[in-house]
């Protein structure tokens, strides 16, 4: 049997390296292998450091893809730098869950807001309403609402950063929230909002032709019947 290479890919320097490593393989099935696996990162999360204090426990999500964006400046250093240093000192997947709080009550309460309105200005059902506010299902007025809201929330955010000097005080929550809803609207005002209108415009147009074509046909009909 000829030998199989192994290797672990990692990030150096904001490239991708694959570095060989003699540990052999896990045994085990694909089920068992990813619960081991999950096991390992859910154990991960609030790992102490060797001296019993607060250690780094998982980067919070995406991290590692902002880790390789190394060709952005950023004074004197780069967003990769800045990125890894944030995480070294203490910014992980606990630091998020904290930033994350007061998002998660921000958006809770503006669900509330806007089923409360939509039900007594333009009575709308409650359950309609409330669905319109779900991620698989969202309106698009109301994605807008929350990109207003994530984008004040991290103006504020940007500010109190920049005044303190402090990159650690970077709410990531709020800044993922503004990505994510941001784009969307955008999309929406920029392209889907005008695909929408004229798909009406034409669905409409092609009703009238058809009412047109109807009534042609009822007088081709008439015209057949009338004597010679």
């Amino acid at each position: 049997m000829g030998y199989v290479a192994r290797t672990c890919t990692v990030v150096v320097n904001g490239k991708i390296s694959s570095i060989p490593t003699t540990k052999g393989s896990t045994d085990g099935n694909v089920f068992q292998l990813l619960g081991r696996m999950f096991g390992h990162l859910l154990s991960d999360v609030n790992a102490p450091s060797g001296k019993m204090n607060r250690g780094m426990g998982l980067p919070a999500p995406f991290m590692g893809l902002l880790r390789m964006l190394e060709g952005i400046p950023v004074g004197n250093s780069n967003f990769g730098k800045q990125i890894e240093w944030m995480y070294v000192k203490g910014y992980d997947t606990r630091q998020f869950a904290a930033t994350a709080v007061p998002m998660a009550i921000m958006e809770a309460l503006l669900r509330v807001f806007y089923v409360s309105k939509q039900m007594k200005l333009y009575d709308a059902p409650f359950g309609e309403t409330l669905l319109d506010t779900m991620p698989f299902r969202m309106n698009p007025r109301f994605r807008m609402i929350l990109a207003l809201a994530y984008g004040t929330s991290s103006a504020v955010n940007a500010g109190k950063m920049y005044f303190t000097q402090k990159i650690l005080g970077a709410n990531y929550a709020s800044w993922m929230g503004l990505a994510w809803h941001g784009l969307h609207s955008l999309k929406w005002g920029m392209l889907d909002k005008h695909l929408k209108l004229w798909d009406e415009i034409e669905a409409k147009e092609i009703t009238e032709l058809e009412v047109v074509v109807k009534g042609l046909d009822g007088l081709k009909m008439r015209a057949m019947r009338l004597p010679t």
